[in-house]
């Protein structure tokens, strides 16, 4: 779990649900590296809406699930008010620093990935409207490499300009997790390379971060 010490303070959640599904469900707060199930917080889901608080005794990434569906999204358990929101096909979090500036990181990603996602549509439209394979080819594979390179870049600046907090660090892992599952062993990229050569003192010694350094140079 990625925390940062401070003082005590307190979280203020509330929301609302635009499926009907989950009403009379519990609401439940789990650190991300909750193996035992604990949450950190929970409550009803009544007539479409929820609120919870208590204490932050350290900011901490944490995800919110809707019953026992599997239904997750991520927050970042800071100080103040923080507002979770249903919108048609998902739902944002907002109202406190981190969690404002994680999901418009992750709405940019997002907007990103839909344009890289569709790639496969458009090389079926250019087909059936004629154009040469060779040309399909060459324009998509630009536009795959445009996008793929977009992203790494707004991934890598992300954390680079959290490298003092959560969001980097918690990020971070998430490439980690994705190299790991890419190769099926502890490895790096290039691009977890570019910022861990570049992070802090404090963000290599961070204790998740420093487990799966050691994995990779242990192989």
């Amino acid at each position: 779990m990625v925390t940062v010490v401070g003082c005590s303070t307190n979280y203020n959640i509330t929301g609302t649900s635009l499926q009907s599904i989950y009403d009379g469900d519990m609401v439940f707060l789990r650190p991300l590296d909750a193996e035992d199930g604990k949450a950190v917080d929970s409550c009803k889901i009544l007539h479409g809406s929820f609120a919870m608080n208590g204490p932050v005794d350290s900011v901490m990434c944490v995800r919110m699930f809707f019953g026992n569906s599997g239904d997750n999204i991520p927050i970042i358990l800071e100080e103040g008010n923080i507002k979770v929101i249903a919108l048609n096909n998902a739902m944002k979090v907002e109202g406190t620093p981190l969690n404002d500036k994680f999901y418009a990181f992750m709405t940019e990603r997002d907007s990103l990935m839909f344009l890289l996602q569709e790639l496969p549509r458009k090389e079926s439209s250019m087909i059936l409207d004629g154009y040469d394979h060779d040309e399909i080819l060459r324009q998509l594979g630009e536009e795959e490499g445009t996008l793929r390179q977009a992203i790494d870049h707004l991934e890598t600046d992300f954390i680079t300009s959290n490298y003092d907090n959560v969001l980097g660090i918690t990020y971070f892992l998430v490439l980690c997790d994705n190299a790991y599952n890419q190769f099926g062993y502890p490895t790096t990229t290039p691009q977890i390379d570019e910022i861990y050569g570049r992070a802090p003192e404090s963000f290599r010694n961070n204790k998740d971060v420093k487990e799966y350094m050691s994995l990779c140079e242990g192989r």
